[in-house]
C-alpha cells in the first residue's frame, strides 16, 4: 500500500475562504478513485492557533506521479485563494513496499 499524506495550514480567519476554495476545487476536479481513494480527512487546530487540515489517501498501484500532480495542483489552487495558506504533501509506504524499495523482503509480522 502506498499512502498520500497532505496537510494544509491556514489562519482561522481564512476558514470561509478555505472551505469555499476546497468546494470549488472539488466541483471542478471530482475525486478519481482510479488514482487515489480518500481514507480520511481530519481538521484540528495547531499549537499556534492556525487550522490544520489533513488528508490521507490510498494511491492506486502505479499512480504515485498522478496522485502527486493532482495534490500539488489542488494545493496551489488553494494557496492562490487563501491568504496565509501553507501546504505539504508526502508519500508514505507500508512496510512491505518500503522494503521492496530497498531491494529486500519484508519481515513477517
Amino acid at each position: 500500500m502506498v499512502l498520500s499524506y497532505n496537510q494544509v495550514i491556514f489562519p482561522p480567519d481564512q476558514s470561509n475562504k478555505a472551505a469555499e476554495a476546497w468546494a470549488e476545487w472539488m466541483k471542478q476536479n471530482p475525486p478519481d478513485p482510479s488514482i487515489e481513494k480518500t481514507i480520511c480527512v481530519a481538521v484540528r487546530s495547531t499549537e499556534d492557533g492556525n487550522v490544520l487540515a489533513i488528508g490521507i489517501g490510498d494511491i492506486a498501484k502505479g499512480k504515485v506521479k498522478e496522485a502527486l500532480v493532482r495534490t500539488t495542483a489542488q494545493n496551489l489552487f488553494m494557496a492562490a485563494r487563501v491568504p496565509g495558506l501553507k501546504y505539504k504533501a508526502d508519500v508514505m509506504l507500508d512496510v512491505s513496499e518500503a522494503y521492496k524499495l530497498l531491494g529486500m523482503t519484508s519481515p513477517e509480522y
